[in-house]
């Protein structure tokens, strides 16, 4: 379950972007935009297929992105003021949290 201690710990964790890739967890992102339509790759963005085209979070530079983790069935990808968490298990529900 997704609370509001995660989210406080997430954007603690990733209050900066850690300087190798691997430690930003960006491989398990990577792997699930392969493994779905949600996710899609533009040149250096990740466009979020499931976030509307009209919001600014609609498609995000990947060295915009802090971290990704798995919680719980979902994933959360982690940006400098917002957390957009993708439900795993169904593509197309997506609940974005402002910071």
């Amino acid at each position: 379950m997704i609370t509001n201690e995660t989210i406080q710990r997430l954007y603690t964790t990733y209050a900066t972007a850690p300087e190798l890739f691997e430690d930003r967890g960006l491989s398990r992102l990577m792997d699930y935009a392969f493994d779905t339509d949600a996710i899609d790759f533009d040149g250096d963005r990740l466009v979020f297929n499931t976030v509307d085209a009209q919001s600014p979070l609609h498609s995000v530079e990947i060295e915009c992105i802090h971290g990704a983790e798995e919680i719980d069935g979902w994933l959360a990808v982690v940006l400098p003021e917002a957390i957009l968490f993708i439900d795993c298990n169904d593509f197309h529900n997506t609940r974005i949290h402002i910071k």
